[in-house]
């Protein structure tokens, strides 16, 4: 994790006002942001349609099949993923009534019934010893966009709560810019933007006629992807294609040598056979048994477990040389996308904890001024003056380009093609030459040069818009201002 000196400021700012207020709503949101920070780790969210593989993903993600999976919504409510020495499922209410404990799958997963109605309950909390979570962070299974639950206030605060969303779509089309623009409006104040969103292409074994060999298949989804990323633009930072239930048979531990053993044998059908039986999902399941000698129970297993496109993925690798489960895991998580997912999250994200944490925790401190009451005054003021001086550092001004993006993808800041890509480029560059869109080999020299030609063209711009649209021509240039003088 990166230098936490921003949240270190925040939580000082938090117990100097906690020492001089009496208990009441103001103190309660104050304690709260102190909490949220104790934890130390960073929340994302992962969110999207109906059915679009999130839970899947997240188990993914874990390494573990915690989340509930299925042909249906089971995500009923969010699911707060945290490392705890033991694995526990706290279930909490809208009504404050304390928190209930209730028995969780084996293996630490969240049960079919959690024993309450659905509208009784705000979030659960799932604590599992798992050093993924320990090291990196809270993930939140959120219900899906279409379902009812996912409008409801109880189940929107989880993900308001976030300090970054995984955007999981089947098709980054006109749908899944429109969810996300509903995910900006109940998020309200959350700064959702490039600065803090990556997306997922799941299920491009969907894309085209789903028969293309899988080496065409991955080059399908990685240009849709491409494609939707470019549509997303000061949406979404980068848009990963990933197939999400290889992902999870490949993280999971539920891929074993039994399953190997079948694939292998199937590898072994004549070219036509293995042809024929890697058409559809009824061809594999129907190709004789003295053809091929996996019986037809291990073959749905496969199925239930890879996917039709995960066999033949798996097929791929072993023709290509993986020789053992342990390589052919590896190959599998690589193909699957999963790889490439991580390391984006750890670039894009956990690179920029500590300010996608403090923005989140000073933006709930901003909204808890308004519950002070009449007596508390003094020290709301205080507090204000303390987060005003707070967003004036360089980090948390890179944040607040989020509502710049925001006010483009509106309409309310036009932007010529060049300038949006320079901004999204200040947003998501995890270097100061990729912020700049230039290669990280870049001289000094030419970084300082570049940076104040992007600082006198944001000066321009500002110069020749409405008021409003020019504050946020403003920041962008005073960023790129910052930029240049840091390079001195």
């Amino acid at each position: 994790m990166t230098d936490h000196s921003l949240c270190d400021r925040v939580r000082a700012m938090c117990a100097e006002a906690e020492a001089s207020l009496r208990p009441g709503p103001f103190l309660t949101a104050v304690l709260e942001v102190r909490e949220r920070l104790a934890r130390d780790t960073l929340s994302v969210a992962v969110g999207g349609r109906l059915n679009a593989g999130k839970s899947t993903l997240v188990n993914a993600l874990l390494g573990q099949r915690l989340a509930p999976t299925g042909a249906t919504e089971t995500t009923m409510v969010s699911a707060w993923f945290t490392h705890h020495h033991q694995n526990r499922i706290l279930v909490h209410f809208n009504d404050g009534r304390p928190d209930a404990a209730v028995p969780a799958r084996p293996g630490g997963g969240v049960p079919e019934s959690l024993g309450y109605p659905r509208e009784n309950i705000s979030h659960i909390t799932v604590g599992v010893a798992n050093k993924r979570l320990g090291d990196a962070f809270v993930l939140v299974d959120t219900p899906g966009r279409d379902a009812l639950s996912a409008l409801d206030d109880y189940s929107m605060a989880s993900i308001r709560r976030a300090d970054a969303l995984i955007l999981v779509m089947p098709h980054p089309g006109a749908e899944e810019e429109k969810a996300l623009q509903e995910f900006r409006r109940v998020m309200a104040g959350s700064r959702l933007s490039a600065a803090n969103v990556v997306g997922v292409l799941s299920q491009i074994d969907r894309l085209g006629d789903g028969t293309a060999p899988p080496d065409e298949q991955r080059r399908i989804g990685a240009e849709v992807a491409a494609r939707g990323a470019q549509r997303l633009n000061g949406l979404v930072c980068e848009v990963v294609p990933v197939a999400t239930k290889l992902a999870q048979a490949a993280r999971c531990q539920t891929f074993t040598d039994k399953h190997e053993r079948a694939l292998r044998t199937l590898a072994t059908a004549d070219p036509q056979t293995l042809e024929d039986m890697l058409y559809s999902e009824d061809d594999l399941l129907n190709v004789a048994l003295d053809t091929v000698p996996v019986d037809r129970e291990t073959r749905r297993e496969l199925l239930d477990l890879l996917g039709f496109h995960g066999i033949r993925e798996a097929l791929a690798a072993i023709d290509a040389g993986a020789a053992d489960l342990p390589h052919l895991l590896e190959a599998l998580r690589e193909r699957s996308g999963i790889t490439r997912l991580l390391d984006c999250l750890h670039e894009r994200f956990l690179a920029a904890a500590d300010a996608l944490r403090c923005d989140s925790a000073a933006t709930l401190l901003e909204q808890a001024l308004d519950l002070a009451q009449p007596d508390e005054r003094d020290v709301a003021e205080r507090l204000s003056a303390q987060l005003s001086r707070l967003r004036r550092e360089p980090e948390l001004r890179r944040v607040e380009l989020a509502e710049v993006s925001q006010a483009h993808a509106r309409g309310d800041l036009p932007l010529s093609p060049e300038q949006a890509g320079q901004l999204q480029a200040l947003m998501t560059g995890t270097t100061t030459a990729r912020r700049l869109g230039l290669p990280d080999e870049s001289s000094r020299d030419e970084l300082r040069r570049v940076a104040e030609e992007r600082a006198r063209g944001w000066r321009v711009l500002e110069s020749r818009l409405p008021r409003r649209a020019g504050l946020h021509a403003a920041l962008v240039r005073e960023i790129f201002e910052h930029l240049h003088l840091s390079l001195a």
